[in-house]
């Protein structure tokens, strides 16, 4: 009896110490592409609306940040971080349906920085690991570099910075991660921003220059970072 009492009670310390509950901190850094899905804005004018539409494309950034992980078991992991992000899109083009219309090429850059807190749920298979969550992420900086090619002044260049308006932004994010026994680990994600953020009105000398516009985020990040 005492012998099946001993084997007994070191069958349920090695099943603890295999399920056992643990945290990591950990740091990643590296290249993101972003863009903004529908920025643009509408201006009623006696009775009459405008809406002027800019047709983005990707915009290369980066980002860096910290997190904490914590395992419930070899299988299932939760992750908290905060990340600082250098977002945005290039801006290939500008519609208007103001009259008369508009529609020239622009070689802009709308450039975004962000506080990102993603939050995962993550399933580990011999060291990859799927992940899916949510982000809650705070607008802090916005400006606006263009080129702008018209009839009326060819390759005219300005600059603004804008004064976030909107500034929480809630989405849904998918990737995956594989992680190396020394710590070091790779991942990519996709965030799809679910919320409208925008920018306040820009004036000058009573004039606005650009008024305030709506978009959403659409981000992929590919990073690289360290477990502790």
């Amino acid at each position: 009896m005492k012998k099946l009492f001993i084997i007994a009670a070191m069958a349920v310390a090695g099943m603890t110490t295999a399920n056992a509950q643990e945290f990591k901190v950990g740091a990643k850094a590296g290249f993101l592409l972003s863009n903004l899905s529908g920025p643009k804005y509408s201006e009623t004018v006696a009775g009459f609306t405008e809406t002027v539409k800019f047709n983005s494309a990707f915009k290369p950034g980066f980002h860096f940040g910290a997190f904490i992980e914590y395992g419930f078991n070899e299988k299932i992991w939760v992750e908290a971080g905060v990340d600082y992000a250098f977002q945005g899109a290039k801006l290939k083009s500008v519609e208007s349906t103001g009259d008369p219309k508009v529609n020239f090429k622009s070689s802009s850059k709308w450039a975004t920085q962000q506080i990102n807190i993603p939050l995962w749920f993550k399933y580990d298979i011999s060291g990859f690991r799927p992940k899916v969550g949510v982000n809650l992420g705070f607008l802090t900086k916005a400006k606006i570099e263009a080129e702008l090619e018209n009839n009326t002044d060819p390759n005219e260049k300005v600059s603004y910075s804008l004064t976030p308006n909107k500034k929480f932004d809630f989405g849904l994010g998918f990737g995956a991660e594989y992680n190396l026994p020394m710590g070091l680990f790779f991942d990519a994600t996709f965030n799809l921003g679910l919320t409208e953020l925008s920018n306040k009105e820009y004036s000058k000398d009573g004039e606005t220059l650009l008024p305030s516009m709506k978009f959403k985020n659409r981000v992929i990040q590919i990073g690289v970072g360290y477990k502790f």
